[in-house]
């Protein structure tokens, strides 16, 4: 009996002290998940708009701290604007969608304090916070950084005259390429 009652001592010792991994572990796969979920829409966005010949752009809001995106198809041939999907002029192509609905905890991020790199906005997308596709395939140039409240971050790169997409993690004072 004595030695039953120490093997699950030593059992729930190694438990608890894998619990706080594995809880970090689950948040960083929905952080990965997040930002390769971002890069397929990104990419799907970008096929679209050369299917259709049409500009077509995917509008990024942050309501309440979550993450929140939009996609626009142009509707007078001007690009995606600000104004034109105000007036109504650009159409609405998908309801608003929040990224914690799929990953919770995951919001728009920045390098952790202390970072030895130059501190970076949430978003690098310009000043409308829109990365638009041509018809021709090409994008706006941005990042979206992603992290989480464990420090994380993962960053989506879009690059502008090819319009191909990118993802980074930055992890012990780098940037690694996923």
């Amino acid at each position: 009996m004595a030695e039953l009652m120490l093997v699950l001592a030593v059992f729930a010792t190694l438990a608890a002290a894998a619990l706080p991994r594995i809880g970090a572990t689950v948040h960083e796969h929905r952080l990965r998940g997040a930002a390769f979920h971002l890069r397929g829409l990104l990419r799907q966005t970008r096929a679209r708009a050369v299917t259709e010949a049409r500009y077509i752009g995917v509008v990024f809001e942050e309501v309440d701290g979550d993450p929140v995106f939009l996609i626009y198809g142009d509707g007078n041939h001007n690009g995606i604007r600000r104004r034109d999907i105000r007036l109504g002029t650009d159409e609405r192509l998908r309801e608003p969608y929040r990224l914690s609905e799929t990953f919770p905890g995951v919001r728009y991020g920045s390098l952790p304090m202390g970072a030895d790199t130059p501190f970076f906005p949430r978003l690098r997308i310009g000043r409308s916070k829109i990365v638009s596709f041509s018809p021709l395939g090409s994008s706006t140039t941005g990042t979206l950084f992603l992290s989480n409240q464990y420090g994380l971050v993962y960053a989506v790169v879009v690059f502008g005259s090819t319009g191909r997409v990118r993802i980074a993690r930055y992890r012990g004072g780098r940037w690694e390429k996923l």
